[in-house]
């Protein structure tokens, strides 16, 4: 079996670069008889391999009798031989949960009625979910681990061959936060005892009682008299800071569950890489923790489906899903991940709306032109649910490409296509899209939902609204395209920096940003400028850096701001008016009505009070403007501002430019594109039909 390895720019096969094509694939559901076939059938439309669940539930039906391969679709030793036999290699993925439309998510029954205190609990005590478990609840790591060891010893001789991946649970935290809550599991987290995990969690951070009485306004003596909130006064920061600190810890949770899981694994044997699925682009910084505490070798991937039932803002891939994507494969990118999606999508389980084979398409060509350096369908194929384990069907077709009964889905053209479009442009491994100019956040920004001091002109919440769905999409609707970095990291001083600001950030990014303008970097602060810091305490850095600027509630302004360079500018938002220039200013915008100013240049920063939903196509005019007097070079400029473009390019030459028309009907556009002076490349007329990603 060829040698299966990644790095954080992408994937390689015997020291190839190649992308990972994986498809779902379920021993314990598609006829054993038809294995073979529909693994030939993935392998020629450029699949290299395969995942499957490994169901607990389906494998110890009683508890204590845990049994492989005494039926065909129990035979996970005869499913790898086939694989084997084929060329494909193979990730598995034992749980403990799958979900995977499978009765208690993949859990055994004999667990949940005969050992009901492992259920997570809300603040109250509550069990709020019947298969919803406190993952470090010692019995049910108890009973996990017999399970881990009996999966292990069926498993070990195929590692490497053709086993090369795999994962730990599955979307971890979904169980949890989609039904309601956090878990507060006093058994698991421990609040109330002096050597519990949340105690100790409050140790390490805050050292000292007094520290901690301090920050939460308290009077307690010891560690353990401290209990967790689950809601409180947001105008109080003291109680920000509680609600704060146990969202941090329940995600650090998350990073234990997973470390101990993967010690199972290596303790009986099993040394493949290690990945997991973020659910969906929302949840995927809840795993900074775990990202940093699994090290080298691990692999996490998002889920990006974009639709699975009436519920789905969506039929199809839209522009709004292209956002989600770009976003998605960045922060992979910025975690140190070969950007990959775990769960793309292969078909639905609803029958309506339809999974039809333009859209699939379409989908898998926007992920790529966003940063996807492998995927895994799901699913590829097929069959009939173990007697008993379904949850939603008696046969698990789920529209995919390959169907339950065995029959070709016109979706397999789709696969088929794309599949060798991957196999031909293998470089992109190493390639990447080029940008313009760099959007700056940082990780909390994206988490912080539940968290938000009251009184905030712009909370972190509202920023990263408007960081994804103003500014990102604002880019991709221009020809400066965006590129996304952490800022806490090394930030590149040859390309402008923008940053959403909010009220709350971090006096250690106020001052790498201070640092970046002194050090020559062109700087554009949207938004406002922060007050309080990471722990909700006055810290006004960067404001007192550009001059200590009266901000003041806008009266009267409307929603038009001017930009001399490119006059009125529609549906914008101001947040702030500015009372008076700081000394050395220069008026940057203005509110044509009312003549206020909203924003000013300072050497090489430019603040704009404002923010915005992208709605008219003046809004993108002015942002090249400003970008291009900050010294930034186009990529790719779409006459049709509607459709987005990336470019890809590597040190070796290779260059190509995908255009995406996301609409149901067919567009029309000129496509120019740059070289990284500024120099014209190509000009090309397109028509583009719906639903369509044009490679040039």
């Amino acid at each position: 079996m060829p040698k299966f390895e990644f790095d954080r720019t992408g994937f390689k096969t015997d020291g190839r670069d190649q992308f990972m094509i994986s498809g779902e694939f379920h021993y314990f559901r598609v006829p054993a008889g038809d294995w073979k076939r529909r693994m030939e059938l993935f392998k020629a439309a450029g699949g290299n391999c395969l995942a499957t669940y490994v169901p607990w539930l389906i494998h110890e039906p009683e508890e204590g009798r845990i049994v492989f391969g005494d039926v065909p679709n129990r035979d996970l030793v005869r499913f790898l031989e086939t694989a084997k036999e084929v060329g494909l290699q193979v990730t598995l993925r034992p749980g403990p949960y799958q979900y995977s439309e499978l009765v208690n998510d993949g859990l055994p029954d004999w667990l949940l009625t005969g050992y009901p205190e492992v259920l997570a609990q809300n603040i109250h005590g509550e069990v709020f979910r019947e298969s919803s478990v406190s993952y470090l609840h010692p019995l049910f790591l108890e009973k996990a681990r017999k399970y881990y060891r009996a999966f292990a010893e069926a498993v070990r001789p195929y590692m490497g061959d053709p086993v090369t991946m795999l994962q730990v649970d599955n979307e971890l935290a979904g169980i949890h936060v989609w039904f309601g809550s956090l878990d507060y599991h006093p058994v698991t987290m421990g609040q109330g005892t002096e050597n519990g995990r949340y105690p100790c969690f409050l140790k390490k951070k805050y050292g000292t009682i007094a520290a901690l009485n301090e920050a939460y306004a308290l009077n307690v003596s010891s560690w353990a008299e401290v209990m967790p909130i689950a809601s409180g006064d947001k105008s109080d920061a003291a109680v920000c800071r509680r609600l704060q600190d146990y969202y941090d810890f329940y995600c650090g949770t998350l990073a234990e569950y997973s470390c101990l899981l993967t010690a199972w694994l290596r303790e009986d044997g099993l040394y493949a890489p290690i990945c997991h699925n973020s659910a969906n682009p929302t949840m995927n910084s809840m795993f900074t923790e775990t990202v940093e505490a699994m090290g080298e070798g691990f692999l996490l991937g998002s889920d990006h489906y974009y639709t699975l039932n009436q519920m789905w803002k969506q039929n199809n891939p839209t522009p709004q899903y292209g956002i989600h994507v770009y976003y998605s494969m960045e922060m992979m990118r910025l975690m140190g991940m070969p950007p990959s999606v775990l769960e793309m999508p292969g078909g639905t389980p609803a029958d309506t709306p339809p999974i039809l084979p333009e859209d699939l398409l379409a989908c898998y060509m926007t992920n790529l032109a966003m940063g996807m350096k492998g995927c895994n369908y799901y699913i590829y194929t097929g069959g009939p649910n173990f007697p008993g384990t379904g949850n939603t069907a008696g046969i698990y077709d789920y529209n995919a490409h390959v169907h339950a009964d065995g029959s070709l889905n016109p979706t397999y053209e789709s696969l088929k296509t794309f599949g060798k479009f991957c196999e031909s442009h293998s470089w992109m491994q190493r390639g990447s899209r080029r940008g313009s100019a760099v959007i700056g956040f940082e990780w909390k920004s994206t988490r912080s939902a539940d968290v938000e001091y009251a009184g905030q002109v712009f909370t972190r919440t509202d920023c990263w609204e408007f960081a994804r769905l103003g500014l990102m999409y604002t880019m991709m609707c221009s020809d400066m395209a965006p590129e996304l970095v952490n800022l806490d990291g090394a930030l590149d001083l040859f390309r402008p920096l923008i940053v959403p600001c909010p009220s709350v950030m971090s006096a250690k990014v106020q001052r790498a940003l201070i640092d970046f303008a002194e050090q020559g970097g062109q700087l554009l602060l949207l938004g406002t400028l922060p007050d309080l810091d990471e722990e909700f305490r006055p810290c006004t850095l960067l404001r007192e850096y550009l001059g200590s600027p009266e901000l003041k509630k806008p009266f009267r302004t409307g929603a038009v701001v001017n930009y001399a360079p490119c006059g009125d500018v529609y549906n914008m938002t101001p947040l702030h008016t500015v009372e008076a220039l700081p000394e050395g200013a220069e008026a940057l915008l203005t509110a044509p009505r009312s003549g206020q100013l909203l924003g000013f240049k300072k050497g090489n920063v430019r603040f704009m009070a404002v923010k915005w939903l992208m709605n008219t196509f003046d809004q993108p005019a002015m942002l090249e403007q400003l970008l291009r007097e900050m010294g930034a070079v186009p990529c790719v400029r779409s006459s049709n501002r509607n459709i987005f473009t990336a470019l890809w390019e590597d040190d070796k030459g290779n260059r190509l430019t995908m255009v995406m028309n996301l609409y149901s009907s067919p567009q029309t556009t000129e496509i120019t594109v740059y070289g990284r002076n500024g120099e014209v490349l190509r000009t090309e007329q397109l028509k583009l039909a719906a639903m369509e990603v044009r490679v040039l």
